[in-house]
C-alpha cells in the first residue's frame, strides 16, 4: 500500500499538481517520507513531513498524519479514512485499499458507500 502511495505521488507530481498524503499515524508518515527518497532512484519527488505549523514551507508533496487539509494542496491520498468535509476540499482524492486484511477491506467498502452517498463521483482503479 505504501508503494502504491509513492506511485500516485509520482503521477500527481508529474502532472504539476500538489499532493497531500494523510498517513494512518506518524510512524507510517515517516516510512512514506523515507520511501519517497528511495522509491525510484532516477526520479526525485520533492516532499516533506508536515506537522501543522503555519510557517512551514510546503513542498509539492506533503505527508502528514493529521486529518486536516494543508493549504495549497489540490490532491489527496488517504491511507485510512477521512470525513466527507475533508475529502471535499480537494479536486481529486485517492483512498488506498488493503485487500489482504478483511477488516480494512470491509472498512474501505463502507467508506466507498459513505462517499458515494455524499455525492462524490467514484471510480475503482486497481494496480
Amino acid at each position: 500500500m505504501e508503494s502504491r502511495a509513492c506511485e500516485v505521488a509520482e503521477e500527481i507530481y508529474a502532472r504539476g499538481s500538489r499532493l497531500q498524503i494523510i498517513a494512518l499515524d506518524q510512524e507510517q508518515a515517516e516510512r512514506l517520507d523515507d520511501l519517497l527518497w528511495t522509491f525510484k532512484p532516477e526520479t526525485f519527488i520533492p516532499h516533506g513531513l508536515w506537522a501543522g505549523t503555519p510557517s512551514e514551507p510546503t513542498a509539492p508533496v506533503i505527508i502528514t498524519s493529521r486529518k486536516e487539509a494543508v493549504e495549497g494542496m489540490d490532491s489527496l491520498v488517504m491511507m485510512g479514512y477521512g470525513d466527507v468535509g475533508l475529502v471535499s476540499q480537494f479536486s481529486q482524492a485517492y483512498h488506498l485499499v488493503v485487500v489482504d486484511n478483511q477488516e480494512r477491506l470491509d472498512g474501505s467498502r463502507g467508506y466507498w458507500t459513505l462517499l458515494k452517498d455524499a455525492g462524490f463521483s467514484l471510480r475503482h482503479q486497481s494496480r
